[in-house]
């Protein structure tokens, strides 16, 4: 997959534009589909395009070559075509329609279609428009710019029958009108609030790419209330509970912590809405959520320490010490800093952590006066003892009451003995 933040988005916009010229010259019927018409018209600057076509899949493979192009999704109709780091990768899709989904996510059989037919599986009008990127001609089969205009997500044609071909969409309702901060039509609100038990078919990944998304979006905290009172929260994100206070702490918290950090959000949301769950099994439900172990160690980091920072002043400094100089503590103090302002509680430890911060260097964080390999030239054997003699080594140090290089020595050589006699 193409990293985005590596896509130039003039040359990512002139190769789908190449794209549809090519197929065209080939005589096929070829637009643009989907979400990038949607941002088009938006004046959001799509961040990757798809193509529809009457070519069908072997006719676009020996169009592009098949050195150029993938068939993973050969099946359904789509072929992805290889572009250059800066211009990402197309789907191409041949208009379609599609038979019963019997697992809730990929349709059993598709009949190659038209345009028009097309239109018809998609799943909302505003997702549901072509686009002629020669002519700049917006075809638009199923009212998506009416619903543009309108600033609402409406399911096309009947929102059950959307639903029940794929689950999936009963979340992305919620995230389409959270990104784009729109209103959802009361019929496919409607549906989704029936719908939701049935989210338990999607798989945890297809889901958690959705909810980062949505937990991204400037909007969010619109997102977290959507969540709650269609019932879908517990859903998307496990082990919490449908709680009105609860949520509306959260949204206040949302507004004071930066955007785009899903450790970060994660932590906070599993704080305030389940206060109970320890940070072990917040770790443990985030990593069933799908979530790169990197998100869920962060998660589990910020969770451990947070409150620790928030009674920073009446805490052992050498502990506190530990988790100023710790690279996730931007990131905890930011929840911390949150929940104090949030709740009204007493900003002391707050205060205390700011005022170490603008502390020099040297004496936030001296250079160590031990090390392991220091130990080991003073006879002693690696092993689990090592490890308390540095920390109380380095907790003596940061208390002040040792500064020099004999002291440290000295102190090492009294408490390995005490452990190891």
């Amino acid at each position: 997959m193409t990293n985005t933040q590596s896509i130039d988005a003039e040359k990512a916009r002139e190769f789908a534009v190449k794209t549809v010229e090519q197929l065209r010259a080939a005589d096929f019927i070829s637009f643009w589909a989907g979400g990038c018409v949607r941002d088009h018209h938006l004046q959001v600057r799509p961040q990757d395009y798809d193509v529809a076509t009457n070519a069908v899949p072997d006719e676009i493979r020996k169009l592009f070559g098949k050195q150029r192009t993938l068939a993973i999704g050969a099946s359904f109709g789509v072929i992805t075509l290889i572009g250059s780091k800066e211009q990402g990768n197309i789907e191409i899709a041949t208009f379609r329609e599609d038979d019963s989904y019997t697992d809730g996510r990929r349709p059993d059989k598709i009949t190659f279609s038209t345009p028009a037919a097309d239109a018809q599986r998609r799943d909302f009008t505003i997702n549901g428009m072509f686009l002629d990127p020669v002519t700049m001609e917006t075809i638009d089969y199923v009212g998506g710019l009416d619903d543009l205009n309108a600033r609402q997500i409406r399911a096309i044609g009947s929102p059950a029958e959307r639903f029940e071909e794929d689950k999936l969409r009963i979340f992305r309702a919620i995230r389409f009108a959270t990104t784009l901060d729109f209103q959802i039509e009361q019929n496919t609100l409607d549906a989704v609030c029936r719908y939701v038990a049935q989210l338990h078919q999607v798989s945890r990944e297809r889901i958690l790419v959705e909810l980062v998304k949505m937990l991204s979006s400037e909007h969010r905290q619109r997102g977290v209330e959507l969540l709650y009172k269609t019932g879908i929260l517990p859903h998307v994100l496990p082990k919490t509970n449908l709680d009105g206070d609860a949520v509306n702490h959260l949204k206040l918290l949302l507004g004071k912590l930066p955007l785009n950090n899903t450790a970060l959000t994660l932590a906070a949301s599993y704080k305030t809405l389940t206060p109970g769950l320890s940070a072990k099994d917040v770790r443990r439900t985030i990593k069933s959520m799908k979530t790169s172990n990197e998100v869920a160690e962060n998660a589990f980091w910020i969770l451990k320490h947070v409150d620790q920072l928030i009674e920073a002043n009446t805490q052992y400094w050498p502990t506190i010490q530990r988790t100023l100089i710790h690279p996730l503590l931007e990131d905890t103090l930011a929840l911390a800093t949150a929940l104090v302002s949030t709740n009204k509680t007493n900003p002391a430890g707050i205060q205390f952590c700011e005022e170490k911060l603008t502390s020099a260097e040297q004496d936030l964080n001296p250079p160590e006066l031990l090390s392991g390999t220091d130990l080991i030239e003073l006879g002693m054997k690696p092993g689990p003892a090592f490890s308390k003699v540095l920390k109380e080594v380095r907790d003596q140090q940061l208390l002040g009451k040792i500064d020099s290089t004999e002291q440290a020595v000295d102190l090492a050589k009294i408490t390995y003995q005490s452990i190891e006699p």
